[in-house]
């Protein structure tokens, strides 16, 4: 359902940029009227006209089951339709990876959350820093060192991270340290020893999902940074058009995803070559 000019607009350049065929998806007369408004070809799309939002929602998650598509951007609907279209069954389980690109850092950020809960123990957090891994190995990046933040380095915190050291270990995920628990302003203070500038660190597992919200908002309003909003939903990613701040941030999340897709598709055939 991409009615926002800026979608449309955006859509279109990737279009120019050959970064994919697009399906648009929703009420095609309102699209076209859109599009006609903003001098945008809307015959370079596919339109599959689904004005009722219900019916949106039904053909999308069967356009997605079937392999007709890769991934799915979504435009603004309710993210209780997120759940149905990606075929996740249990409320708020569906994880997102936000892919940040900060200006005089020299590699790109992430933040991952497993779920939308706010209560969040050792077991989610593992399974956030598992899920961000198939998205930075795809993106051709061999190590993983990840932050664990907190704003109370108490003696939980510490037992926590320590339970996740040695459960990744034990699951043979090698290529991912975890340096120690610290607070999220010692990532961006001169003298800390944390500091993202002066480490490794490019991931970081925050205290929820909320929290994970507040300090990518809180980038939007005072950095230039590009932030791609990937959700995942079991082997599905999709793009949370609401999330992205401007046409910037979506075509930076078109080519995160084409990456992802690249390497993905890559794998699969080299798994069928082996076999």
């Amino acid at each position: 359902m991409p009615y926002e000019t800026n979608v449309l607009k955006t859509l279109d350049n990737a279009l120019r940029l050959n970064l994919g065929n697009y399906i648009l998806i929703g009420d095609k007369k309102k699209i076209m009227e859109n599009s006609f408004r903003h001098n945008i070809d809307y015959n370079r799309f596919a339109i599959y006209d689904c004005p009722e939002e219900l019916e949106a929602i039904d053909f999308c998650y069967e356009f997605l089951r079937k392999g007709r598509c890769d991934y799915v951007a979504f435009g603004k609907i309710p993210p209780s339709y997120f759940n149905r279209i990606m075929d996740v069954k249990e409320e708020g389980q569906i994880g997102s990876v936000d892919v940040i690109d900060l200006p005089s850092l020299r590699h790109y950020l992430f933040i991952s959350n497993s779920s939308r809960r706010l209560n969040v123990d050792f077991d989610d957090k593992k399974k956030a820093i598992i899920q961000a891994e198939g998205v930075i190995k795809a993106l051709n990046i061999k190590k993983i060192n990840a932050a664990m933040i907190t704003n109370l380095n108490n003696k939980t915190d510490v037992l926590e991270m320590n339970i996740i050291k040695m459960l990744l270990k034990d699951d043979k995920f090698n290529n991912i340290n975890i340096y120690d628990s610290c607070a999220l302003a010692s990532l961006f203070s001169a003298h800390s020893p944390n500091n993202i500038y002066q480490t490794h660190i490019n991931l970081l597992i925050m205290r929820n999902y909320e929290a994970a919200r507040i300090f990518i908002d809180t980038l939007r309003i005072f950095t230039e940074a590009k932030i791609a909003s990937i959700l995942v939903g079991g082997k599905n990613y999709a793009i949370d058009l609401s999330e992205t701040r401007n046409g910037s941030d979506i075509l930076f999340s078109l080519l995160i995803l084409n990456k992802i897709n690249k390497e993905k598709k890559k794998a699969n055939y080299q798994k069928l070559s082996a076999i």
